[in-house]
């Protein structure tokens, strides 16, 4: 537990250097948009094909067909969560989908990912492309009809959504698992130092979301609390028990469980302002969730079997 509560507080001196650099005028706005860009085109996918190469796990299609099928229950139970605990809380009903989306789609990109190769290693690295995988097809599918209950139409569903960077790093991390090739040095060095920025560059994005909303506003959503508990905290815990039962070793479970325990993604915030929708609800989860898990991921990991 030292260990996990360490590197939190590494994300959160990150995430201050992250305010500091944008009060000192060196990132505007629009240049931490570019730099989001940058981090889900180029550095996330490098990150998740790098680790990849440095993981020695062999993965056979029995084992690869298990782990995805316990990925499978767990968004099954993240969806069935998501319509149910904004309704226990009495959520206002025009905001339920927005609490839905904050239930299912945890950041395990930008922080998932760094967090877990920081306390784990690359042998993480598997469980957390075969979650990103499922991830990005609930996204695009079940997350776009859950976001057109807050809309006044329908987000049309286009299968081209499915071919972005992301899901190209986790295809071509699962062929490296399973062919196991390698790079020639100047090229997978190159991988590493690309790689290298994504925990920083991610902080920076959220200080700069930090530093630049009214914090009273966002800050000011007592039942948000509660849910994140739930979400962040009662949910993993609860899954701690039954992931053995299941079959999962112990990296997978702990992989999952920190997984479990992630803040919300800017992912729907995203999808929520192209389509012209409110996003106060979603930045405040988002913001909640994020300062929450410096301290609730230090809790989970007391139950992590690794």
């Amino acid at each position: 537990m030292l260990l996990i509560f360490s590197k939190m507080l590494t994300i959160a001196v990150l995430l201050a250097a992250g305010v500091l650099i944008y009060r000192c005028g060196l990132v505007q706005k629009d240049g931490s948009r570019e730099i989001s860009a940058l981090i889900v085109n180029v550095c996330n996918p490098v990150l998740l094909v790098s680790s990849a190469l440095t993981d020695d796990t062999e993965l056979t299609p029995a084992y690869l067909g298990k782990t995805l099928l316990i990925c499978a229950l767990i968004y099954a139970v993240l969806i069935a969560a998501g319509e149910l605990l904004p309704r226990l809380l009495r959520i206002e009903r025009r905001e339920r989908p927005f609490y839905c989306m904050l239930t299912l789609f945890g950041n395990v990109g930008f922080i998932g990912l760094p967090v877990s190769l920081s306390i784990f290693g690359p042998e993480s690295t598997l469980y957390v492309v075969l979650f990103n995988i499922l991830y990005s097809l609930i996204f695009y599918s079940y997350g776009l009809f859950v976001m057109s209950r807050a809309g006044e139409q329908p987000i049309p569903f286009r299968p081209s959504s499915f071919l972005n960077p992301g899901m190209a790093a986790c295809l071509i991390s699962l062929a490296v698992y399973f062919f196991r090739f390698s790079l020639p040095e100047f090229l997978s060095d190159s991988l590493v130092y690309i790689s290298n920025c994504t925990t920083f560059l991610a902080m920076l994005v959220l200080g700069v979301s930090l530093a630049t909303c009214d914090l009273r506003r966002v800050l000011a959503r007592p039942k948000m609390y509660l849910f994140f508990l739930l979400r962040m905290l009662a949910l993993p815990i609860a899954f701690a028990p039954v992931l053995p039962l299941l079959g999962g070793d112990a990296m997978m479970i702990s992989t999952l469980l920190l997984l479990l325990a992630m803040p919300a993604g800017n992912l729907p915030i995203m999808l929520a302002s192209e389509h012209g929708m409110e996003t106060d609800t979603l930045t405040s989860g988002v913001i909640i969730s994020t300062l929450m898990c410096l301290f609730v991921i230090p809790l989970v990991s007391n139950f992590f079997p690794a």
